[in-house]
């Protein structure tokens, strides 16, 4: 009997030793099953973009401090926390920012001091659009003073503009494991010329070069953003010419337009590529800062979207598109430029609007909402 008790012992041993290995092996590839899976699901990019930061004089004159500094973080501190959530941020530099040594200038050849780029980088935007009809304002030695500058930012993209043929024109961002193309064109340049043999320095709109680039751009990366320089001033409908290359851009495969020039907001919209890819546009997103004194040109806009990417797909799906209309506030005997989310902006604010105050123009909140309601269209979500 004790051979016996024994025998058993040792046979429920082994089967209870032998049983104890299978759920451990189920489990590691159950983990690796549930890995691939995750790696495979869509990934999740989100975006913000905001239109132009025009750098009047007036602006870096009050905001000059007698030790030399600028105030310029204040600009974009009410709408910095929109950015935390965000993988890519977007400015587009409508004025260079050269720095001090290059003479700073306003309207109409535009140079701001470079404490502006500081600023941008510290409000948390990491993709810089750098091709406008200002860029060669001062000359090559101003493109290459700022894209010099923001060396120090490696985690900053610039586009549009190249100090050297040797240069990246088409960016690609890793995000997430996703790789997400950058490209900038403008339409021109104020009639200034491109020293001869140096094309590079800025990226101009020629609708073959764009087909090639965006041939190239698709074989580098998974989702293409384009930000155009294109349209009329103080227009608020994009004309023939935005439309046409807006199409051209879908049908070459971009997934986002941002579009800048008017000083005004533009309707946002969704385009059908020849391939039938989907295409968000936002044909203008206005001034973001400036001090044109003009109410329609203190309202701009942010973009902010979600894109899901399927790895295994390669298919893009648009979610949380929304439009949120931003309100440059000039106060303070123009002591004080700030740019709010007209979700955050307040009455209160508008009396104090320096143009409010001396020219007697609308600022109100009601005012600035029924303007983005006339403007824009029932695509797009609107914030306020």
């Amino acid at each position: 009997m004790k051979n016996f008790f024994k025998v058993g012992m040792i046979m429920l041993l082994l089967l209870s030793g032998c049983s104890s290995n299978e759920p451990e092996k189920d489990t590691k590839e159950s983990a690796s099953k549930t890995s691939e899976a995750k790696s495979a699901s869509p990934v999740k990019l989100n975006f913000s973009a905001v239109g132009d930061n025009l750098i009047h004089d007036f602006i870096y004159d009050h905001l000059r401090q007698p030790d030399g500094t600028y105030r310029f973080d204040e600009m974009y501190e009410p709408t910095q926390y929109l950015n935390k959530d965000r993988d890519l941020s977007y400015i587009n530099l409508e004025t260079i920012c050269g720095g001090e040594e290059l003479g700073l200038s306003g309207y109409p050849t535009f140079n701001g001091p470079t404490q502006v780029l500081d600023s941008l980088h510290k409000a948390g935007y990491n993709w810089l659009s750098a091709a406008s009809n200002h860029t060669m304002d001062k000359g090559e030695e101003g493109i290459v003073k700022q894209l010099e500058y923001l060396e120090k930012y490696p985690d900053i993209t610039v586009t549009g503009s190249q100090k050297s043929p040797e240069a990246k024109r088409l960016h690609v961002k890793n995000i997430k494991g996703v790789k997400v193309g950058l490209m900038s064109y403008t339409f021109g340049l104020n009639g200034i010329p491109l020293p001869e043999g140096k094309d590079y320095l800025v990226n101009l709109i020629d609708e073959e070069q764009i087909k090639q680039d965006m041939q190239e751009l698709n074989k580098q990366s998974d989702v293409q953003i384009v930000s155009m320089h294109w349209g009329e001033e103080y227009q608020f409908v994009p004309n023939e010419n935005q439309t046409q290359l807006a199409q051209l851009l879908s049908d070459a495969g971009v997934d986002v337009i941002v579009g800048g020039h008017p000083h005004v907001i533009q309707p946002m919209d969704y385009l059908t590529g020849k391939s039938g890819n989907q295409t968000l546009v936002m044909y203008s997103l206005g001034n973001f800062i400036s001090s044109q004194a003009e109410n329609d040109r203190m309202l701009g806009g942010m973009g902010r979207w979600t894109i899901d990417y399927d790895k295994e797909k390669k298919a893009v799906e648009f979610e949380q598109v929304e439009f949120w209309p931003t309100i440059t506030y000039i106060g303070d005997n123009y002591q004080t430029y700030k740019t709010y989310a007209l979700k955050d902006y307040t009455d209160e604010l508008a009396n104090q609007h320096m143009i409010h105050a001396n020219q007697g123009q609308d600022l109100s909140r009601g005012y600035f909402i029924e303007r983005t309601k006339q403007i824009m269209n029932d695509k797009i979500k609107i914030v306020y």
